[in-house]
């Protein structure tokens, strides 16, 4: 099917603050291999509310770093692979899954004739959901789940 978009990939950069990695859309797209149908603009959309959320959650975490003379995530983290810190790593396989969760709907539109999510894309996006709050888990230094008295 011809939709008339253009299907190559976005070069647009998503500036993060300075300390959390800046992230691209091509990146984001090879990644999470999103659907060339997409325009670039939602796609871009979705990583920026995505940041957004994450970068809230871990304001604490950047600020300890911070106060210990860290100044990027890429100077976290306890591996790294090509010069990539594992915090850094963990950080985008986050805000991708959130940002993929939040284009669910459009996999919807896209493929089917009626605008409604079936059960499994459901599945699908609380598991999208799941797999980014394990990533901001690891980040924080939390185990996959636990228990907390009242």
């Amino acid at each position: 099917m011809f939709s008339g978009q253009d299907f190559s990939q976005s070069s647009t950069i998503i500036k993060n603050d300075g300390f959390w990695p800046d992230l691209t859309l091509s990146e984001f797209q090879t990644e999470r291999s999103m659907s060339p149908n997409i325009n670039h603009q939602l796609l871009r959309d979705a990583i920026v509310s995505a940041v957004v959320e994450i970068n809230l959650t871990l304001e604490q975490y950047k600020n300890q770093q911070l106060s210990a003379g860290i100044t990027t995530a890429n100077d976290c983290g306890v591996i790294s692979v090509d010069q990539v810190s594992s915090t850094v790593i963990i950080y985008k396989k986050a805000v991708f899954a959130r940002a993929k969760s939040d284009l669910i709907g459009e996999f919807v539109s896209i493929s089917s004739r009626e605008n409604k999510i079936s059960e499994s894309e459901k599945q699908t996006r609380t598991a999208l959901l799941a797999e980014s709050a394990r990533e901001i888990r690891k980040l924080l230094g939390l185990r996959r789940c636990g228990v907390y008295l009242i």
